[in-house]
Parts: C-alpha cells; sequence; structure tokens
C-alpha cells in the first residue's frame, strides 16, 4: 500500500502520500513495519515517479504541464511559481521541491525542458526522495514512540494509523479542491480562444499581443504570435505606458 500510495502521487494523481508515509513511521516505531524497509520502498516509488516524468517531459515538452496540474487540483499558476523556482536554482531545486505545494507537481517535467541532465536529475531526484520520504516517516516514528507508552491505543494501532492516513488524506485534498475553486472564481478577466484571436489577424485588426511565457518555456518551443510584444507578468505594470489604450489588448501564456 505505501508504495503504491506514494508512487501514485508521484504520477501525478491528486493522492497526498504524506499521511501514509507519517502512517508507516508510526507502524514502524511498533514493530510492524520495518523502518528500512518502508524508506527503499518510499523512494523506489518516488524515483519510478518522477523518471515517468522526465521522460515524458522530454518528449512532450510543456503539453503536459496544463494536463499535470489538473490531474493534481493545482492551480495552473504552478506553472509559473515552477518555473522561477527551477531558473534560480537549477537542479538542486529538485532536493526541496517535494516539500513546496505547487512546485512538487510540475517540477520534473519542467526540469527536463530546462535541460537539466539525466545524470543531475537522477542524484538531486534521488537526494529529494531521500529527504522527503525520510522526514515524513521520521515524524511517524516520533509519534509512533509517544503512542506506544499509551498501552489503550497501542493495541488498535493499526486502525488508529489507517484512520489517520484517510482523515489526513481527505483533509488535503479538501483543501486543495478549495484552493483550486478560489483560483478560478477569481478570475474575472475575460477570455478569447486562439481561432478568434486568428481571425482578429486575418481581418486586419491589429490586437497588442503582449506574450508572458517564461524564458523556460520557449526551450522546446521558440515559436510565438506574431507581432507579439515580450513580458514578464511582474513587468506589465512597470511597462504599462508602452500599452495603447485605443487597441484591443490580449495577453497569453502557456
Amino acid at each position: 500500500m505505501l508504495f503504491v500510495w506514494v508512487a501514485a502521487e508521484q504520477l501525478g494523481l491528486p493522492i497526498p502520500a504524506v499521511p501514509i508515509l507519517i502512517a508507516a513511521g508510526v507502524l514502524s516505531a511498533m514493530g510492524q513495519l520495518t523502518f528500512s524497509g518502508a524508506f527503499a520502498l518510499g523512494i523506489l516509488a518516488c524515483l519510478i515517479g518522477d523518471s515517468a516524468w522526465y521522460v515524458i517531459g522530454k518528449w512532450k515538452g510543456t503539453a503536459v504541464l496544463k494536463t499535470l496540474c489538473r490531474m493534481s487540483l493545482e492551480p495552473e499558476s504552478c506553472v509559473r511559481q515552477s518555473s522561477d523556482f527551477i531558473s534560480r536554482h537549477g537542479a538542486r531545486s529538485l532536493v526541496v521541491a517535494k516539500f513546496v505545494p505547487g512546485i512538487s507537481t510540475v517540477a520534473v517535467p519542467l526540469a527536463a525542458n530546462s535541460g537539466i541532465s539525466i545524470l543531475s536529475f537522477f542524484i538531486y531526484d534521488l537526494l529529494g526522495s531521500m529527504v522527503y520520504v525520510g522526514a515524513y516517516l521520521g515524524v511517524g516514528r516520533l509519534l509512533g514512540d509517544r503512542i506506544d507508552k499509551l498501552d489503550m491505543l497501542a493495541g488498535s494501532l493499526q486502525t488508529a494509523t489507517a484512520g489517520l492516513a484517510a482523515a489526513g488524506t481527505v483533509a488535503i485534498l479538501a483543501w486543495r479542491f478549495h484552493q483550486r475553486r478560489r483560483f478560478l472564481g477569481d478570475l474575472r478577466m475575460a477570455r478569447i480562444k486562439p481561432d478568434e484571436v486568428l481571425g482578429l489577424l486575418d481581418k486586419g485588426e491589429k490586437p497588442y499581443i503582449v506574450d508572458l511565457r517564461h524564458a523556460l518555456d520557449f526551450l522546446p518551443d521558440p515559436r510565438v504570435i506574431p507581432g507579439a510584444i515580450r513580458m514578464a507578468p511582474d513587468e506589465v505594470t512597470a511597462r504599462q505606458q508602452e500599452i495603447p489604450r485605443d487597441r484591443e489588448i490580449i495577453l497569453y501564456c502557456t
């Protein structure tokens, strides 16, 4: 169960692995599960999931990111946050990426697109997996040591840990769903489809098109909409004097 649960999370399913890792740590404290075995299985599950996304990221580029964000219930803004994070820290970002909500979801395919070599990916992802799995197993082990001293709980430890894992999973899923709903609810801007933009251009109209994509997005696909002006999202306000007020303004990203 531990292996499948962790692998499912790393493959993108909205099943948080933290509760099951803590539960495994609790069981290891009671001698019902070996800590080293749980540690090894957790790392193996992480490496399998991350390796799959590294290969897919190399193969499909950024096209997989939208699907991955939806699968994990993370807002699409996670791509921008992850791009900035990986640009600053490179392969080292994989050491802590699993602990950062949003970034953990798309860090590996973005790393694949940013040119990180497979050797660097494996080294830092292995280190990150060890830190991630070990940290939450360690928390569970500490809890298990405390529970071991409470005889009335020790007798029903398996039931208690199963309840903990289930309750923790439901709570995290509910929070992620709430975050995504709030994110979508905050979007109040008008939307326009790509074929509608093409129609405007074909009719000779001249909308002012702003390309908000991150520099990493251009590595696998350097194409741009003709006439588009490149700006980072945080530059829009600073450069607003460049944006005309007498034309249709269209902003696009990935």
